[in-house]
């Protein structure tokens, strides 16, 4: 060192040399973690520096090995100390570079080597959940649930390489923080327990519930399956996202479910299942299903069982699908009898079958949908027979004309034979049966109440003549054929009096009539042996358009209605001039009261024939003049209008006739 002399420059000699030691810090917070056969020590260090551990006080031991300080940190591990209460000294030294060493000041601990707490204890998520951890060897395990009490959950258990497991002593289930206390021992009689009762909280989560696949049961199947006993389980379905609530009532871990609602056939549902037990909710469980229509079982309604039909037969049944395809089957041969049949609707069914064999036919019905086939129906047997002929004309209790044509349906190609009751011999024999099954012949009856019945012959494939049975006896009447009537014309314009004529048979009686609700009878004749007819009737009811039947009767039977379509007229106009037996000149002038409307005056022999253009009636008068030059002498006219505002809706006046007047 060298010297400065207070207020001079100059300096002093230099003083001797004299060294000295900077120790290393003290050490503090060493880490211990005791095991079955070693102590560890650690914790952080200066760098460069040696850690020495020496034991101060207690059992006699050799000290664990020096350590270095590696990165700030230091670790040394001592072996086979004892159990027992130990108080160390702990120092950190550096080399001094002269072959020695700088040490720290002492750091004093205490450690108490005895058996330490469990430790990295954990659990199984399961029902029935396994305990482990760590733990010194050769130790038991004591798992209670209380701390210090007797009431062990799980067996106990000793520790082999550090290690221990025991599984709970029963089945938990779903469980929320339920506590557990763990402490290991060396002996029950010994001393030596761990110091701590080790908390655990054990919550273990309820598993998924059990779905099994939905049993079909129409268009809501049924569903099924396990879950906790008592738990409450949410079901849910993608179609409508309502979620249903399932409770396990009878506490027996099983559960079922319908829903109400059905689902929509043929396309993929889910049902999403969780269950709640012990305030928690299971993870999801899912199912992809799919429902179908449930498939009918078909009935067969016609033919009845051990029916006869014929060749041509229309089976009917029910319990039909709409979509679905319906087959007939011959079970004798194991074949399908007919095509199928396509249905349309549900319910009702028929499938049509022709050209069937002549015999005894076992059938039954099946329908397929999407796939899906349906149960047989029951069987059916009828039987294919030559059926008799039917009458299409006439029907029972109907009326035909005394020539008349019979007509109906049989088998093509076959001959019909047709009888009157009381009689031995047909009344027509082989009428031939056409292709499509017709048959007709034309016959004259005397009028009264006839019976007829038929029966047919056909020649099959194998040229054996088959016959039918008779058709049932069936009743009608042969009447009067309905009258002509010639006069008047269609749509005619006829007054309130009016001759009716035309042509009938002689011998019957005409009786003429309106077509209205009373029928009232206007008036009858007979018809002559020219076959001619003419009454004349009297019409008392307002005018308009109306119809006129004709009826012919003979021996209290009755024809069919005959009818003429006419147009009345009630009204009668008026003429006033020329005035009867008045002397005119042409051109003549005609005048006369009507009603609104308009007419024309027309020659009295000839109603075609104008002797006027149209004329108007204007305030209930009519007039003018001739349009022709009329012949010198006695003459007569005729006038009829329309109306075109008459109160009983008439359309034309009646015809009035002048009275006679002479041209100059």
């Amino acid at each position: 060192m060298v010297a400065i002399l207070a207020n001079s420059q100059e300096e002093t000699d230099r003083s001797p040399a004299r060294a000295f030691k900077i120790r290393p810090p003290k050490l503090s917070g060493i880490s211990t973690y005791p095991s079955n056969t070693t102590i560890k020590f650690s914790g952080l260090g200066y760098f460069g520096a040696t850690i020495e551990i020496t034991v101060d006080s207690g059992p006699t031991v050799r000290p664990p090995p020096l350590a270095d300080v590696k990165d700030g940190e230091w670790e040394t591990t001592a072996t086979d100390w004892p159990f027992g209460n130990y108080r160390l000294q702990a120092i950190q030294k550096v080399p001094d570079r002269a072959s020695g060493w700088i040490e720290s000041e002492p750091y004093y601990f205490y450690i108490d080597v005895g058996l330490p707490d469990v430790s990295e204890v954990s659990y199984t998520p399961e029902y029935r959940p396994e305990f482990s951890g760590k733990g010194f060897n050769d130790a038991m395990v004591r798992l209670v649930d209380v701390p210090g009490g007797t009431n062990k959950v799980a067996p106990d258990a000793q520790v082999s390489g550090e290690r221990w497991s025991s599984p709970a002593s029963e089945v938990w289930g779903p469980t929320l923080k339920r506590k557990v206390y763990i402490k290991q021992f060396l002996s029950e009689e010994s001393e030596e327990w761990s110091p701590t009762w080790v908390e655990v909280e054990v919550t273990i989560p309820p598993l998924a519930p059990g779905l099994n696949e939905p049993v079909d049961n129409g268009l809501s199947p049924n569903f099924s399956g396990t879950c906790w006993s008592g738990a409450t389980l949410k079901l849910t379905f993608n179609d409508d996202g309502v979620m249903h609530t399932v409770i396990d009532d009878d506490n027996d871990g099983r559960w079922a479910f319908r829903r109400d609602t059905p689902f929509e056939p043929d396309i993929s549902h889910t049902a999403t299942l969780i269950q709640t037990a012990a305030e928690q909710d299971s993870p999801e469980i899912f199912k992809v299903f799919s429902v179908s229509l449930p498939m009918l079982k078909p009935v067969i309604t016609y033919p009845g069982p051990d029916d006869m039909v014929g060749r041509d037969v229309i089976v009917r049944g029910d319990n039909g699908m709409a979509g679905a395809t319906m087959q007939l089957h011959d079970v004798q041969f194991g074949r399908p009898l007919g095509e199928p049949k396509l249905l349309t609707a549900d319910g009702e069914w028929s499938i049509e079958l022709s050209g069937l064999e002549f015999r005894k036919y076992f059938i039954h019905a099946q329908q397929v949908l999407n796939g899906q086939s349906s149960e047989l129906s029951e069987q059916r047997v009828f039987n294919v027979v030559l059926l008799p002929p039917e009458f299409v004309k006439p029907q029972p209790g109907g009326s035909l004309p005394r020539t008349s044509e019979l007509s109906g349906r049989g088998i093509p190609n076959g001959r019909v034979t047709v009888w009157l009751q009381g009689q031995a011999d047909p009344l027509r024999e082989n009428i031939f049966v056409n292709s499509i099954g017709d048959w007709k012949t034309e016959v004259t009856l005397p009028i009264g109440s006839t019976t007829v019945r038929a029966r047919q012959i056909f020649i099959d494939e194998e040229d054996t003549e088959r016959t039918s049975e008779y058709s049932s006896w069936l009743t009608y009447n042969v009447v009067p054929a309905p009258p002509f009537i010639e006069s008047p014309a269609t749509d005619e314009h006829i007054g309130s009096s009016v001759v009716v004529s035309g042509f009938g048979i002689p011998g019957d009686t005409v009786t003429v009539r309106l077509n209205d609700a009373s029928r009232t009878v206007l008036a009858s004749g007979p018809v002559l042996e020219d076959r001619t007819w003419s009454v004349t009737v009297t019409l008392e009811t307002p005018g308009g358009a109306h119809e006129l039947l004709a009826v012919a009767q003979c021996e209290g039977f009755e024809s069919a209605d005959s009818g003429r379509a006419v147009v009345l007229g009630t009204y009668v106009p008026s003429i006033d001039r020329p005035a009867a037996g008045r002397w005119v000149d042409n051109p003549v002038t005609f005048e006369g009261r009507g009603r609104a409307g308009s007419g024309r005056v027309v020659s009295w022999y000839n109603p075609e024939l104008d002797w006027s253009a149209a004329l108007g009636v204007t305030a209930g008068q009519w007039q003018g003049e001739a349009t022709q030059t009329l012949v010198s002498g006695g003459q007569w006219c005729r006038f009829k209008q329309t109306l075109t505002s008459d109160a009983d809706g008439a359309t034309v006046s009646d015809w009035v006739e002048s009275g006679r007047f002479d041209v100059k």
